[in-house]
Parts: structure tokens; sequence; C-alpha cells
């Protein structure tokens, strides 16, 4: 089977060749501290290692671009020069495989954060999220400008759906068992938001590290998805006893302990004094109001 040059699917006069730079955006540890506000903002934490590909696949796919339109805040180095032609990679595998999420030209790099033009290469947009290229990374270098390298530079495959849209199947409400990060991820899924908002039901969330548990039950608004949201966006869902832990002992305690899953699942005109009662007997039985095994405070 013959090798298909990245490059042969560029329609790229002489001139814009000559400026073109592929960046590869590899995963490192962020110090959200050397970046600018408007990147610093989006990042969100003072320090952490991103997964980029993760990150793009389930919703933060502007965080991710904008990752790759500043230079290097670190070395205060300028990567990028007016008029340059950018074409920016993920990784995508071990195998030295990286994913395409974006192309724009460089406008102005004076600042930090550079100004970019994503119109000029508008025709690309189709191939972001599904162009996977082969790159042997010999140079470890996240910026290529030599015409010599990126001619070697070759063509993997071509995804049939962006990889940012590739559903997860949604696994039954019995088979329900997820960390706080897995929450926050099949929540962006539309599958899951479909199944999620119309259904009420009793929830379990459970400390692995103390074992203890808390009962929860979702009867509002988006029912099981609006309630679960909340948990996504704080870790404690408003929840008084969770949020005292929450602020005693961070939001890391809830990525690295907390879980998931559902004990009771009802229709969305099930009357909701069903669904109260049957959290409080879920409370009774797993004795969550008790400090010693529950975080339920009534």
């Amino acid at each position: 089977m013959s090798t298909i040059k990245f490059t042969s699917l560029l329609h790229l006069s002489n001139e814009d060749m000559s400026q073109l730079k592929l960046v590869f955006n590899s995963n490192w540890q962020y110090n959200a501290e050397a970046w600018i506000p408007e990147v610093r903002a989006k990042l969100g934490e003072e320090s952490r290692y991103f997964d980029l590909l993760a990150m793009y696949r389930f919703g933060e796919v502007s965080v991710v671009k904008e990752s790759v339109k500043t230079h290097n805040p670190d070395a205060h180095i300028k990567r990028f020069s007016n008029g340059d032609i950018i074409f920016c990679f993920i990784p995508y595998s071990s195998d030295k495989d990286w994913l395409l999420v974006n192309a724009y030209k460089v406008l102005d790099n004076s600042s930090q954060l550079i100004v970019v033009d994503e119109g000029s290469l508008a025709e690309y947009a189709s191939l972001f999220g599904r162009l996977v290229v082969h790159y042997e990374d010999k140079g470890r270098n996240v910026v290529v400008r030599s015409e010599e390298i990126i001619d070697t530079i070759s063509v993997k495959t071509i995804l049939e759906q962006p990889y940012n849209e590739l559903s997860e199947d949604f696994p039954g409400y019995d088979n329900i068992d997820l960390s706080w990060s897995d929450l926050r991820r099949v929540l962006k899924l539309k599958n899951w938001q479909t199944v999620l908002e119309n259904q009420k039901g009793v929830y379990l969330i459970t400390d692995t590290l103390t074992n203890k548990r808390y009962v929860g039950s979702a009867y509002g608004n988006d029912m099981l998805l609006g309630r679960w949201r909340n948990y996504a966006e704080n870790g404690h869902g408003g929840n008084r006893e969770l949020k005292a832990l929450v602020e005693e002992k961070g939001l890391d305690y809830v990525k690295d302990n907390f879980r998931y899953s559902i004990l009771d699942i009802y229709k969305s005109t099930t009357d909701d004094e069903t669904i109260i009662a049957r959290e409080s007997w879920w409370k009774e039985v797993l004795l969550t109001r008790n400090p010693e095994f529950g975080y339920n405070a009534n």
C-alpha cells in the first residue's frame, strides 16, 4: 500500500508552503501561572497534567485549540511569525500518530496570545478531529518548520466522524459505576444526556477511601441529568455534608475517591413523593444518616 503524504492534502501556494509550520502539541504538565489570563481562565487550575486527546474527545475543544495559539509561556520565546500557516496536532496514540485539531494563519504575533485568522483555512475544517497523521518525532520538536521533515509526515487514516463526536454506549442504569472524571465526561455525550434527562431516580455516591455513602434523589429539572450536572460542576451538588467535605479536603478528594451509581430508576411521570420515600428507605438500609457510615444530614 502506497504512503500518502500529508502535504498532498494541502492546496497552498508556494509562498504559503514556505511559511507552513506544524504544531505537535504533546501532553504535559501545564503551569497555569505561566500562561496569560485568557488561557489561564480556560485551564482552570494552577497546575495540571492535561490529556489533550481526552479533553478534545469530551467537549473541551476550545481549550485544546487555545493551547496552541500562544508562544512558549515558560521560555518567553516567540514560536510564530506573522504570516505563518499553522496546522495543529495533538497525540492520538502511542505509535506516533497525531490528530489534526485546527489550522490558522498568524495575523499578529506581538503578544503572548497571538491573533489568528481561521477563516482563511476553512476548507480544511472538515478534517479537524478526523485526520490522523504519522510523525516520528525524533527531534522532540513541538513546532516543525523544516520542509524536509514535513514532507515525511504521512496520512494514517481519516476517521468517518470527528473524534469529539463519537458516541459512547450507555451501559444501562443497572451498570452505571462512574468516577467523578467519568461523570464529567459522559454527561457531555448526547446519548447519555437523552437517557438521563428523562428519568427520575435514587442514586448513590460512594467514598471509596472511607466507604462512606451518600444517597440522593433526582426529580427536578432535567431529572438525573440536571442533578448529576451539579456534582460534575463542583463535586458536592450543594449538599451540606458533601460541601463541607469539599471545603475541608478540596475538590481533588472527590476526583480521587468518589463513585456514582443508581439504586432505583423511575419514569418521568412518577410522583415525586414516591421518589422521596424511596430515597428515605435507602438511607435507612445503608445507614447513611449515621456519620460513621454516611454523609446524609437528614
